[in-house]
């Protein structure tokens, strides 16, 4: 038993101390370009903070420059974290309540009806653990923000929780309940809300 024990501890440290190490977006470069508010088009590497709204980007003489979401149409980065393209817009938004400016959103998905849009940002979080000595641990941790872009640009919070969900797609209600519940949809999920939004805009497909 207490060999057992020891052994989960030990696995439980391993792991804790690996997310600790964790890498995040602000600390990595990827290959990618930028096209500015003027138009010019930068390709090299580029190091995004959405929560600062700010990327960095390195060209050919190795130079960095920064540029803040006002400056910016999109960007585009090759992320070998998860071997894709993910791209990034710059959109008139309010995050405090206050006028709208441009800030940094990452485009998941995009559809004719409804598009599901992103923004991450570091959480400190305190966490309590079965097994582990202290009992609580605490760590930096990437969390994210989901968004629906409407056809008109109008951005619309996601709260998290399934009957806001449920509201943000009101024209097709008793649809999506039913695909929710058959599909077992967990809203927490980043790969269920893309489904539950492919299949959203899928309803309004009149081919």
């Amino acid at each position: 038993m207490k060999t057992a024990r020891s052994f989960l501890i030990i696995c439980f440290l391993s792991s804790f101390f690996a997310l600790q190490a964790q890498d995040f977006p602000s600390e990595i470069w990827h290959e990618g370009k930028i096209v500015l508010l003027e138009g010019d088009t930068l390709r090299g590497l580029v190091k995004y903070n959405l929560e600062s709204d700010l990327i960095q980007y390195s060209g050919n003489k190795k130079t960095i420059k920064a540029y803040t979401g006002r400056k910016l149409l999109f960007f585009e980065i090759y992320d070998e974290t998860v071997e894709r393209y993910r791209q990034f817009f710059s959109i008139p938004y309010s995050l405090n309540g206050d006028y709208k400016v441009p800030i940094m959103f990452e485009v998941l998905v995009r559809g004719d009806e409804l598009s599901l849009l992103c923004r991450e940002a570091i959480e400190y979080q305190v966490r309590s653990y079965p097994y582990s000595m202290g009992g609580t641990y605490s760590s930096y941790v990437l969390v994210y923000t989901y968004y629906f872009m409407s056809p008109d640009g109008t951005i619309a919070k996601f709260s998290g929780k399934k009957k806001d969900l449920l509201y943000i797609m009101k024209e097709k209600h008793s649809e999506m309940k039913k695909y929710i519940k058959e599909n077992k949809i967990d809203v927490d999920k980043r790969s269920d809300l893309a489904k539950a939004l492919i299949y959203y805009n899928s309803l309004f497909d009149k081919t």
